[in-house]
């Protein structure tokens, strides 16, 4: 087989790409080589991009990054994404050509955008991206995007869903749509998480009631009474913390995701925290889907931005995050117990729990 980047990285790294994958990597691959092609050669102006979906754990992030790593221009999380388009449109209310300035303020001239977990649940988001991809296809733009979902999968409430079809019939007419669904998810392979010298993410702990000092062999301390603070948010808000300092905060649960707190406020907060505590997680099966939804976006977004995350919770977390049977649960939930098992403890938590 010839020697290609995205292949000679998954060598390097010790994978062996399964079908699904391989696919896919040979796609981008070809992808890569028209972006690259030189004047000589036959290159279209417009380059259709990719659309890769899939189960959690698949590979496809992975895959994205690599790509990335060859294509440049710029990566986005779809909460950071829409949050910047967000704030840059509004700075420019009143005028005509608000998107397009605003996608100058986030893109300048770059040819090719990622875009990690394309997931829309709310119909705001889904308007304001439609107008974005519009407007970048329009340009010339090579995107390529990764989901747990179709295209048609996108905003999948049937309330609203006939507000996406426009964006749907967009992606599917400008971009591959390739399915990455091997039998694996891998992160489920790559447990029990942290090992010593884990940085980031696997640096996290998920931690059930046991020995008194098992915080403390995470390095912490519960806070006392007067460490508690109010954290600002934007719009004159704030959110209670137990405590608050040096880089580390530390909610309690409900205090945290039972609060009218946004996926735009968390991605505030993870950039003034690098380093989180959440204590005392409610089982799913006692909270309202607005609070299970909260701790989702908290997941992705300390997830993509590799941040610790310590939990307490009263048992193992695939037990106190299962929503019962007739009770509608996140979209995104499958994702979120996926990423988790990658902390620290917490496959043994899913066999059973710590002595």
């Amino acid at each position: 087989m010839p020697s290609t980047p995205i292949r000679d990285a998954a060598g390097a790294a010790g994978y062996v790409l399964d079908a699904a994958q391989l696919a896919a990597a040979e796609h981008l691959e070809g992808l890569l080589h028209t972006l690259d092609a030189g004047p000589g050669h036959a290159r279209r102006d417009v380059v259709p991009g990719a659309y890769l979906w899939g189960p959690v754990g698949r590979g496809k992030t992975w895959l994205l990054d690599r790509f990335h790593a060859r294509a440049g221009g710029p990566r986005f999380h779809f909460h950071e994404f829409y949050r910047a388009l967000h704030a840059e449109v509004w700075a420019r209310t009143g005028t005509p050509d608000a998107m397009e300035r605003a996608l100058d303020a986030l893109l300048g001239d770059s040819r090719v955008l990622c875009f990690d977990e394309l997931h829309l649940h709310d119909a705001g988001d889904t308007m304001l991206l439609s107008r974005a991809l519009r407007t970048l296809l329009g340009r010339g733009v090579t995107l390529v995007a990764t989901s747990n979902y179709p295209p048609q999968g996108l905003l999948p409430d049937p309330l609203f869903h006939e507000l996406a079809e426009p964006l749907v019939a967009l992606l599917e007419s400008s971009l591959d749509v390739l399915r990455v669904d091997g039998p694996v998810d891998y992160r489920e392979l790559r447990a029990p998480g942290a090992r010593p010298g884990s940085r980031g993410w696997r640096a996290g702990s998920a931690l059930t009631p046991g020995p008194a000092g098992r915080l403390a062999e995470a390095g912490l301390v519960r806070p006392t009474a007067d460490e508690a603070a109010d954290v600002p948010l934007a719009g004159g808000r704030s959110v209670r913390a137990l405590r608050a300092s040096d880089g580390l905060v530390w909610f309690d649960f409900a205090g945290l995701c039972a609060a009218p707190v946004s996926a735009l406020d968390l991605l505030s907060l993870a950039e003034r925290f690098d380093r989180w505590v959440v204590s005392d997680v409610v089982p799913f099966a006692d909270c309202r889907i607005s609070t299970q939804q909260r701790f989702v976006n908290l997941v992705d977004v300390l997830y993509d931005r590799d941040l610790p995350l310590v939990l307490t919770a009263p048992g193992p977390l695939d037990e106190v995050l299962v929503v019962p049977a007739g009770r509608p649960a996140p979209p995104d939930l499958a994702r979120a117990t996926s990423r988790l098992r990658q902390l620290g403890q917490a496959a043994r938590l899913a066999r059973g729990g710590v002595g």
